[in-house]
């Protein structure tokens, strides 16, 4: 078969691209000359494009299931011991594949779109998916001329998928964080076409809310198994390294959330409507700037896909092009968009919204500072600076407390000039000091010592907790994204400040102690897999003299990259988890071995899961209010 998919998938991708143009093209030629019959030739550009792109897209999905190695991509992350379900993650194991799988995914948010509009103005539509049409036809044209996916490769020696990205885990976590990704290119599409027209209003809100949702959930749901992927497949025991990409899906999902509440209060009551309208803007351009640092290079990290000064240099050039542009025209436009000033009561829901965005957007500006600060120095040469878990932890604390005071203050207020009543004053009052009094007997209980940082997260998370009964009625959604994000806050607190580890030596028969366990070291024997051959510790896990059970952590060699991975074992439970990754052989038949006890952790993944279950669910409402 060589070069016979090289030349179907590129002429795939090269119609696309056709398609993407004409999709931009014709509609604003239809709508500056007024020629209607061009603005109605988006749509047919737009599902064409995306018919293309999804064969393109299912023929790298048959090149990985048959083995076809005259295709370069496959060759080096595939091999014939590869087992099935791995060819299939495979297909965005690397640049070109999931760059495709990012653009197959702007597709299926166009097509999407393309369905959903149909009782918009037929400008506003054209308009929408013209600039989508751009956004793929750039995209597009980088794919077929840095990263083509089918280029051909003969006698070529296959290299197999990497180790870390043979997981489970790994044929979801990619296409959700890309869809959250792409999906911010719908709100980012709208809100210029809006822009272009010159008619922003709260009747953008009300377009553009159904978008927002869904891109912040799909983003979500991408991040909570990112962290999961991190925390069972890395082998350190935690869920979250402040790495720099993934710092780089943290940002939009930060701005996100600070343009869903924006939104709620633009369409309800008309304010703010310019901090919105910057906001989706910088949404987008924050998921564009992590599709750079992932594939620039300019970062050594298990999540970056390449090290490609020019495809980074392209990707640069891309992102200082959309957020110029647009916010060029954000400011042509401004004396527009801008609402008429109208009283209302700091103490308000609007209010107390616009506060949650402003600490939203703090906290992106501090990750994206200790994110690109490092960068900037080593790309100026002025040195070299390492900016790690302290800094961030430290910086983003108070940020925290802020948030949590307001989430539980949000309930208890009303939107307009009322605030807050005198009866919601004290019922907030009263369940704040029981928030602090369960906290202080929580933290004494667990710890039997007094811990004020501790008890004053605890304290605000419990009156998140318990504040949202108050609305959990009328506002489920937002109750439930609220309890969500308590429970992330609280699995964070109660693992950090109450887990245990031990690194230790050990043979086989001996045994070692952690809190009221005790790990019993059985044996090591060898294992022979599809494509990897290793040995598996047996560790025996015993509460007071009673059998819990049996712990099996490996060490494996793939060996057609010769790399060597740790494949942890995992006793999971709702209160906390018992950890064993097996280390480095020692002499005297003895390995190093990590304990751990994580309490609390899945709560973690629990509440994300959560939120973004609130994000669906309020989907689902709007759309049921619209049919």
């Amino acid at each position: 078969m060589l070069f016979s998919l090289y030349y179907f998938g590129t002429a795939l991708i090269y119609g696309a691209l056709g398609c993407a143009f004409l999709q931009c093209l014709l509609p604003f030629y239809g709508y500056f000359s007024k020629n209607k019959y061009c603005l109605a030739l988006a749509r047919p550009c737009a599902l064409l494009q995306s018919l293309l792109i999804a064969n393109a897209f299912l023929l790298l999905i048959i090149a990985f299931i048959s083995n076809d190695f005259s295709i370069a991509y496959v060759a080096k992350n595939s091999h014939p011991s590869l087992p099935f379900f791995y060819r299939l993650t495979a297909v965005w194991g690397a640049h070109e594949g999931s760059f495709l799988l990012w653009i197959f995914l702007l597709n299926l948010w166009t097509t999407a779109l393309c369905f959903c509009s149909k009782d918009w103005d037929q400008d506003l539509r054209a308009l929408s998916l013209a600039l989508l049409g751009l956004i793929s036809f750039c995209f597009l044209l980088f794919l077929s001329q840095t990263s083509d996916p089918f280029a051909p490769i003969a006698n070529a020696i296959p290299q197999d998928l990497n180790p870390l990205l043979q997981d489970p885990g790994f044929f979801v976590h990619p296409p959700m964080l890309y869809a959250g990704y792409v999906g911010f290119s719908v709100v980012f599409a709208i809100t210029l076409a809006y822009l272009v027209k010159g008619a922003a209003s709260s009747h953008w809100a009300h377009i553009v809310r159904p978008w927002v949702l869904a891109a912040w959930s799909f983003l979500t749901v991408g991040i909570t198994l990112g962290s999961w992927w991190a925390y069972h497949v890395l082998g350190w025991g935690g869920f979250w390294f402040w790495d720099p990409v993934e710092n780089a899906s943290l940002l939009p999902w930060l701005a996100g959330a600070a343009l869903l509440h924006l939104v709620c209060v633009v369409e309800k009551q008309g304010r703010f409507l310019g901090w919105a309208l910057i906001l989706a803007i910088l949404t987008f351009s924050l998921s564009i700037l992590g599709t750079f640092l992932v594939r620039s290079g300019v970062l050594i990290s298990v999540h970056s896909f390449a090290n490609d000064p020019s495809r980074g240099a392209f990707l640069l050039l891309l992102l200082a092009f959309i957020t110029g542009s647009a916010l060029a025209l954000y400011i042509f436009r401004s004396l527009k968009t801008r609402a008429a000033p109208s009283l209302f009561s700091w103490t308000s829901r609007e209010a107390l919204l616009l506060m949650q965005s402003i600490l939203l957007f703090t906290a992106m500006a501090t990750v994206l500072l200790g994110t690109l600060y490092p960068l900037i120095m080593e790309a100026t040469g002025l040195g070299t600076l390492s900016v790690g878990p302290p800094y961030f932890n430290q910086v983003l604390f108070p940020l925290l407390l802020l948030t949590l005071l307001f989430m539980g203050w949000a309930p208890f207020s009303q939107w307009g000039l009322s605030g807050w009543t005198q009866a919601s004053g004290r019922s907030a009052g009263r369940q704040l000091l029981l928030s602090l009094v369960l906290a202080v007997a929580l933290t004494l209980f667990f710890t039997q010592q007094w811990n004020s940082t501790v008890i004053l997260k605890l304290s605000l998370i419990l009156w998140v907790l318990l504040s949202v009964k108050t609305a959990f009625l009328k506002q489920t959604t937002m109750a439930l994204a609220h309890i969500g994000f308590a429970v992330v806050i609280l699995g964070i607190v109660l693992s950090s400040a109450f887990s245990k580890e031990r690194e230790v030596r050990l043979q086989p028969g001996e045994t070692v102690a952690l809190g009221p366990y005790v790990f019993q070291f059985n044996d090591v024997q060898g294992e022979e897999g599809p494509n990897y051959r290793g040995v598996r510790g047996s560790f025996t896990v015993l509460r007071h003299h009673k059998k819990i059970t049996t712990l099996t952590p490996e060490k494996r060699i793939y060996s057609v990259r010769s790399m060597v991975m740790t494949k942890v074992d995992i006793y999971p439970g709702v209160f906390h988890d018992l950890y064993v990754a097996l280390g480095e052989p020692l002499s005297d038949n003895a390995w190093s071995v990590r304990l751990y006890y994580k309490p609390f952790i899945r709560w973690v993944w629990l509440g994300g899961l959560g939120i973004a279950l609130s994000g669906f669910l309020a989907l689902l409402r709007f759309a049921r209010r619209q049919t």
